[in-house]
């Protein structure tokens, strides 16, 4: 597991201050120490700004589910449902209830603007009250952090004090808890949490953290043969050799349909013409790596954003499984349509949120 490192927006003029998970617990880095190259950071951003809700809500895509919850909490709001951004608990609770975080979208942009200032645009932005353990208490410094009911709720120090002891006395709370090294605690408590949750989600999502390189694919050299000859002294995959590579799959595949049908018009896509007659010989051979993988990343290289985690070829089947992070739910949509119009197969699976990320499955090909 990779070291997390964790931290707050600092006050103006104030330098960056982090702390990071180790083998005995939380470790406080020096003010101002830089980070290693992609390290995975988490900034805190206080619950004062973020508003915490529960809904009860089902939906098979995580798309639904965002517009499920955006509805849910339309009454909840003092401003319009537009000028808000909300992000989705990663699990739902035992109850089947799920958590929901709303935060104005015009402070999203400051701290998005802050990252990138600060060159820590990967970052992921967790509101301090969904690391909130159940039944604590704690006290932040500029404010306290406890649950009403089961969601949790922060109370700014400069209330006023019957308005803080009324909120308190709703949660059941006791006596305000001494103050507590806020970075340290916050930090300790995410290191408990089985999953966080992002505000970096829709519209803020971030890249994926760990692309899968065009660079780490070479051409099988069983496989050189047909379609990949003129690539296959190539060293490595590139997004131009892809879209090359789509281009030649679909002057071949016009060409076999010119053979099989000889004197008949061309159709503006050979490939779908040819599943669709009845008499498709019975022992067509499943569609290549070579060919599948083509049309994946022609398409990939159309639609920006869309990022490759990972890539497998089942041969025996003529299937290509494969893992992406997309910008935004339904982008999927586009990159089935994509694929398609190369006159393969595509299946798509499960897209879901991971960390804040839209991740989701495909098939391309397979015998029929």
């Amino acid at each position: 597991m990779r070291t997390r490192y964790y931290t707050e927006f600092p006050q103006d003029g104030a330098d960056w201050q982090f702390a990071r998970s180790g083998p005995s617990g939380i470790e406080r880095l020096e003010s101002g120490a830089a980070l290693p190259s992609g390290a995975d950071l988490i900034i805190f951003v206080p619950g004062t700004e973020v508003s915490a809700h529960r809904v009860r809500a089902t939906a098979r895509r995580p798309a639904e589910l965002m517009r499920m919850a955006t509805f849910a909490i339309e009454d909840d709001l003092a401003v319009p449902v537009e000028s808000v951004h909300v992000a989705v608990a990663p699990e739902p609770d035992a109850d089947g209830t799920r958590l929901v975080y709303s935060v104005s979208q015009a402070l999203m942009g400051t701290w998005m603007d802050r990252m990138t200032a600060a060159g820590l645009s990967a970052a992921r932005l967790v509101p301090d009250l969904s690391v909130l353990p159940a039944g604590q208490h704690a006290d932040l410094g500029t404010h306290q952090l406890l649950a009403a009911g089961n969601t949790p709720l922060a109370i700014d120090n400069h209330w006023p004090s019957d308005v803080m002891a009324a909120l308190q006395r709703e949660a059941g709370a006791s006596a305000a808890p001494h103050p507590v090294d806020r970075l340290s605690q916050l930090a300790e408590w995410a290191e408990a949490q089985p999953r966080l949750t992002d505000l970096r989600q829709g519209a803020y999502a971030r890249p994926s953290e760990s692309p899968l390189s065009l660079r780490q694919f070479r051409l099988p050299a069983a496989l050189a043969a047909g379609l990949l000859v003129a690539w296959s002294a190539q060293a490595a995959w590139s997004v131009h050799a892809m879209n090359q590579l789509t281009d030649a799959l679909n002057a071949e595949t016009q060409r076999l349909y010119v053979a099989v049908f000889p004197g008949a018009p061309l159709p503006a896509n050979p490939a779908a013409a040819l599943r669709s007659q009845a008499g498709t010989p019975s022992g067509a051979s499943a569609p290549s790596f070579q060919q599948t993988s083509a049309a994946l990343y022609g398409a990939i290289a159309g639609l920006d954003g869309t990022t490759l985690v990972s890539v497998r070829y089942d041969r025996a089947m003529g299937e290509l499984r494969a893992t992406l992070t997309y910008p935004a739910f339904g982008a999927d949509l586009d990159l089935k349509q994509a694929v398609e119009e190369t006159g393969l197969r595509v299946n798509l699976g499960d897209t879901r949120l991971e960390d804040g990320r839209v991740v989701g499955d495909l098939a391309i090909g397979g015998v029929s």
